[in-house]
């Protein structure tokens, strides 16, 4: 009768097993996340980041935006979106 209480205990608890004995690598992650936020805040590093690619769009030669700066845009809000998760993160493993 427990065999599914017991099928649901190993897969919560196998997710865990990978993080055993990797405490100080965590806690170094953290600290590296801790430091990137002491300059500035995620909403200044993404509005920075926005006005940047704001100010390249709204130039006059729009029309000669090659392949390549369109994957660099993509890439910078994709960097605006992994700022604002780890910001988010932070701040829920910090207490707020």
């Amino acid at each position: 009768m427990n065999t599914l209480k017991n099928s649901a205990n190993k897969e919560m608890n196998g997710g865990n097993e990978k993080f055993i004995g990797n405490e100080a690598a965590l806690m170094q992650q953290f600290e590296i996340i801790k430091g990137f936020f002491q300059t500035d805040s995620g909403s200044e590093m993404i509005g920075s980041l926005h006005a940047m690619i704001e100010s390249f769009l709204f130039t006059e030669n729009l029309s000669q935006v090659t392949p390549e700066m369109r994957e660099h845009i993509v890439n910078q809000l994709r960097v605006a979106t992994l700022v604002a998760k780890l910001e988010s993160s932070y701040k829920g493993l910090k207490g707020g």
